[in-house]
């Protein structure tokens, strides 16, 4: 399958229109009650934004962890505004159905980009300190897992350099998130795991000039089979190709650490129905087998807009064969001591 099957929209106007569409306009009983499901912190989803009925999916669907978007270009619009009402029901529901959140950070705001969009470097270190200082703190201990930048390394998603990404952004900003709260962990560097987007000299370099400031090591990965993502993640390696993710891993010293895949799946509309919930589930199996490989993100919940086939439901909230499939693969593994 082409590679460019498996990009996804580009993130800023993505959220914008999520919010437009969904909203959070949950009713005030649904947060703290006791949800009955039981979630496998195992799993993680991507679902951007979560409503009410989206945690109700990911909790059915036995899923521990979300992937969550809390980008700095839409929290924190405005020098000074923050829209904490759009993240305090989110954190609110997530705690009410028992699910952990990992928050991605990173986007710049029009008045912090130093260039014309959400996706260049910010144009001041403490601008974005202080961002990641105030979200970090305002959720100490609800939140305890957070990812600096989305695919740093794909030009959609960050234009600059390796080292402007290590020096402007990843460092300062887990300085900051451990200043406001000792005891979470930061997740990274989420790189997409594409030829052209010089992956392997990305992850190289990071892990060895910042692997002390990363707690997790993530990863995105989307090939045509499941059999293609571990080969990439583990080997062999074909003469031409990079070395496998976890051989620089290892190299570079950072073997003890866990290791999360965070994005990886499959357009229905591509691969049909029954591919998709088959290739899910084969990924799902073979990655529990795999002692390194801790936690595995699907992407995503919710079909997207600009892009559909990835969700386990379609837009709208209608589960989807693969949905189902996934529920019952959760909820047959037990869950994992210390992996909450």
């Amino acid at each position: 399958m082409n590679k460019a099957s498996f990009k996804r929209p580009a993130m800023a106007g993505l959220l914008l229109g999520l919010l437009a569409c969904f909203g959070h306009d949950a009713p005030a009983q649904s947060h703290g009650r006791e949800y009955p499901y039981r979630v496998n912190p195992a799993y993680g989803i991507n679902a951007h934004i979560p409503t009410v009925d989206d945690f109700d999916a990911i909790a059915r669907a036995g899923f521990g962890f979300a992937r969550i978007d809390l980008t700095w270009n839409v929290i924190e619009p405005q020098r000074g505004a923050y829209r904490w009402d759009l993240v305090d029901p989110v954190v609110q529901d997530a705690e009410s159905h028992d699910v952990k959140l990992l928050g991605i950070l990173g986007f710049c705001p029009p008045w912090a980009s130093s260039g014309d969009d959400a996706f260049y470097p910010p144009r001041s270190v403490k601008e974005w300190q202080t961002y990641v200082s105030a979200i970090v703190g305002r959720y100490r201990g609800r939140i305890r897992h957070w990812t600096m930048w989305n695919e740093p390394n794909s030009s959609t998603f960050f234009h600059g350099s390796v080292e402007q990404f290590i020096r402007q952004v990843l460092i300062p900003g887990a300085e900051a998130a451990r200043a406001a709260d000792p005891e979470c962990k930061i997740v990274g560097p989420e790189l997409a795991h594409l030829t052209g987007a010089h992956w392997d000299t990305w992850l190289d370099r990071i892990l060895a000039e910042a692997g002390p400031h990363l707690d997790v090591i993530s990863h995105h990965c989307y090939k045509d089979k499941p059999s293609e993502v571990f080969r990439m993640l583990e080997g062999p390696s074909r003469p031409w190709e990079p070395e496998p993710v976890q051989r620089i891993i290892e190299r570079r010293g950072q073997k003890g650490k866990p290791f999360w895949l965070t994005e990886t799946g499959w357009r229905s509309d591509k691969v049909g129905p029954k591919k998709q919930s088959g290739y899910l589930i084969s990924l799902l199996r073979s990655a529990a087998k795999r002692g390194w490989i801790t936690k595995v993100f699907i992407y995503e919940l919710r079909d997207s807009p600009q892009e559909p086939g990835f969700g386990l439901m379609s837009y709208a909230g209608k589960p989807k064969p693969s949905y189902e499939a996934v529920r019952g693969f959760v909820h047959s593994r037990p869950s994992r001591a210390g992996e909450r």
